[in-house]
């Protein structure tokens, strides 16, 4: 960086609050000598930036070992519900003079494993990723190169790190238990990836709400392999296509699932909710304004990226590795007009 004269080194640290010996030392690089906290030094930096003044981040970040960005990974960008994530991470970091390195794993544990890689060689300060599949083995090696992480949305059974999701069980078992008080019996799960830990805690929700009344859980009416509107439509063709044992009510895992359903059901020329029920997790805005109004179990997004940020930047200021914390969000059911009592089999034979 070219020096600053003396009159702008003044502005700047009585705009900060800061003296211009201490102002000074971190704009040339010495804060770590005079043992100036990162608080200060983040303080300094953004009020350079909105002066106009230009510090060298690739230099900065070599003589603090901090580059001032956040990887994210997240497993579908275009997924409404983890672009809502990633939009209020990148909020929340901006707010604290971080930026964010985005990547889309496309669910896929290769590709998540290779944008881990890129993300170390970006020198990332630190990783918020929502990951691909049940096994956190491949993310270990992160915590022993002390690399704050955090997992958002899906949390492993045998990861052991800080975390924070939904409770996406007692969700499901609310959705069920919502149909089953308007009467139906014939509830089928179009699920996402199996292999995820979401669906797997959705799935099992959604087989103790029916165990809870008494209902054994038909297989056939589990169904799909996927989060994608590709995978609901095929899973509801797959479901309707008998005369006999047709479902009255579907529980989509996932927004995009919800939608292939519609399609599928449009297709089939099923009216929701007269003839099919149907409710959808993730809230998002155009659910009350289709042709009914879509009841939903929405998630707190806001909650849910505030609460991994605060883990990621705790982890930033303190020398101890945090024990293990799986934060579990309630997720509220928003009920509007796709589920009725259902009509008699024969009524949609």
């Amino acid at each position: 960086m070219a020096s600053l004269p003396q009159d702008g080194l003044k502005h700047l640290a009585e705009s900060t609050g800061l003296s211009v010996s201490t102002v000074s030392r971190v704009l040339s690089g010495k804060a770590a000598a005079y043992r100036i906290s990162a608080e200060t030094q983040e303080r300094v930096s953004l009020a350079a930036g909105q002066q106009g003044i230009v510090v060298n981040e690739v230099a900065r970040g070599l003589r603090l070992r901090t580059t001032q960005t956040i990887g994210l990974i997240i497993p579908d960008v275009s997924n409404p519900f983890f672009a809502a994530l990633a939009r209020q991470v990148e909020h929340l970091a901006r707010a604290k003079g971080y930026s964010v390195l985005l990547a889309d794993s496309q669910e896929n544990a290769d590709v998540e494993a290779e944008s881990v890689r890129l993300m170390r060689s970006r020198r990332v300060d630190g990783l918020v990723i929502a990951p691909v599949g049940v096994d956190s083995s491949r993310l270990r090696p992160l915590g022993a190169e002390s690399l704050p992480l955090v997992l958002v949305d899906r949390i492993p059974a045998d990861y052991s790190g800080p975390g924070v999701t939904c409770d996406n069980q007692e969700a499901a078992r609310i959705a069920v238990r919502h149909l089953l008080d308007h009467g139906h019996r014939r509830i089928a799960c179009l699920q996402g990836l199996p292999q995820s830990s979401v669906n797997q805690d959705r799935v099992l929700g959604y087989r103790q709400a029916l165990q809870e009344a008494g209902i054994p859980t038909d297989d056939q009416l589990l169904i799909g392999d996927g989060y994608a509107i590709e995978t609901g439509c095929a899973a509801v063709h797959q479901l309707f296509e008998p005369p006999q044992g047709r479902p009255t009510a579907l529980l989509a895992l996932g927004n995009l699932i919800a939608l292939g359903a519609l399609q599928a059901l449009r297709a089939l020329h099923l009216q929701v909710p007269s003839q099919v029920s149907l409710i959808s997790f993730d809230e998002q805005p155009w659910a009350e304004l289709i042709d009914p109004p879509l009841t939903t179990l929405s998630q707190p997004v806001e909650a849910l990226a505030a609460q991994a940020m605060d883990l990621l930047f705790l982890q930033f200021h303190s020398d101890t590795e945090l024990p293990q914390s799986r934060t579990l969000l309630p997720v509220s059911l928003i009920q509007r007009s796709s589920v009725t009592a259902p009509l008699p089999l024969s009524a949609i034979s």
